[in-house]
């Protein structure tokens, strides 16, 4: 409890008393949603670190509710990460010809995507439909409600039915410009990595940005890589949606 008893008092204006209480319903909350009391432990730190800063950030009137909406979501990424992972694992390659390809194949959705999508139809279609975020993870991300997702997502499908048309006929003809080029690299290598940050971002902002955000992507590789990271080269971008 020494990390509780050291927070400031600007930053969370509870007693002490009050913070032995949040500490032990954050537990119980982590321990329900791992199953496990060492995962329980680990995302009641992260939560405790993240909660600090959001805290600060955003002077939140109700530290339960905050606290318990941060571990949730901190769990669901951790979960989404080791789930990709443990799939990398089952489809793993060596690298060849096959790897190159599928990045290619990525660079001509995405500029599809581009093409006939705008930046928050592409951005609820990556998010929804390519990560498999819910509705209310998607709003949340995009700090929107669910009923513009919703909206755009319905929308987005609609857009799609050209982009499909266009992947099977295999009529993408990727640009010249390098200035476009960069920019549809450093979306392939955010998916590649699991960067939905950095993913996000590119699928909103304007293409004349590409050369500072690629340097962001192409960092966020190297380091991934130093850390044994493994990336979605061998999942190609998935457009065929649902009907």
């Amino acid at each position: 409890m020494n990390e509780l008893k050291s927070l400031p008092h600007t930053v969370v204006k509870s007693t002490e008393a009050d913070l032995d209480q949040l500490q032990k319903t954050l537990e119980r909350y982590c321990l329900f949603l791992t199953k496990s009391k060492w995962d329980a432990e680990d995302l009641v730190q992260d939560t405790w670190l993240k909660g600090l800063r959001a805290a600060v950030d955003s002077n939140h009137n109700n530290p339960e509710a905050l606290l318990l909406r941060i571990a949730k979501n901190t769990w669901i990424d951790q979960r989404r990460r080791k789930n990709q992972y443990q799939l990398l694992i089952q489809q793993a390659k060596p690298l060849d010809i096959a790897a190159y390809s599928s990045s290619l194949d990525q660079e001509e959705a995405m500029y599809a995507l581009m093409q006939h999508l705008s930046p928050l139809q592409r951005t609820v279609f990556l998010l929804r439909d390519v990560l498999h975020f819910s509705i209310e993870e998607t709003a949340e991300r995009l700090n929107t409600t669910s009923g513009a997702i919703k909206a755009a997502h319905y929308r987005a499908r609609e857009a799609l039915q050209a982009v499909k048309r266009e992947l099977k006929a295999e009529a993408v003809i990727l640009p010249d410009d390098e200035y476009l080029r960069s920019f549809l690299r450093a979306m392939a290598v955010a998916y590649q990595t699991g960067d939905v940050a950095l993913l996000v971002e590119l699928a909103q902002r304007d293409i004349s940005e590409a050369p500072i955000l690629v340097g962001i992507a192409q960092n966020n590789k190297r380091k991934a890589s130093r850390n044994g990271a493994h990336v979605f080269a061998t999942n190609p971008v998935n457009v065929q949606m649902a009907a």
